[in-house]
């Protein structure tokens, strides 16, 4: 069973906890699917990596390497939130 096809666009934007796309969620979660839930550190990786290209400072940089740990933890988030909803739509 694929996740992406259990899930919303709407339940997937209650889960990112800020602004981000949707097109972009799907892939880290197709991505990092692992039996029925998102593995929570491929999906923070994906995501973290795929929001690079918008980090304004250079790539070598501490300011750089801050902004991508935030979006690393903020990916983390995202998976998490998203396999909370899965389980209670499971146990429900």
């Amino acid at each position: 069973m694929q996740i992406n096809d259990i899930l919303s666009d709407e339940e997937i934007e209650d889960c990112i906890e800020g602004s981000s796309s949707i097109v972009l969620i799907r892939q880290a979660i197709s991505l990092s699917q692992n039996n029925n839930l998102v593995d929570e550190d491929s999906f923070a990786d994906i995501f973290a990596f795929e929001l690079r290209d918008f980090i304004d400072f250079e790539p070598s940089s501490l300011e750089y390497m801050e902004a991508y740990e935030v979006n690393w933890d903020w990916g983390y988030s995202i998976a998490e939130n998203i396999n909370e909803l899965l389980v209670t739509k499971w146990t429900t």
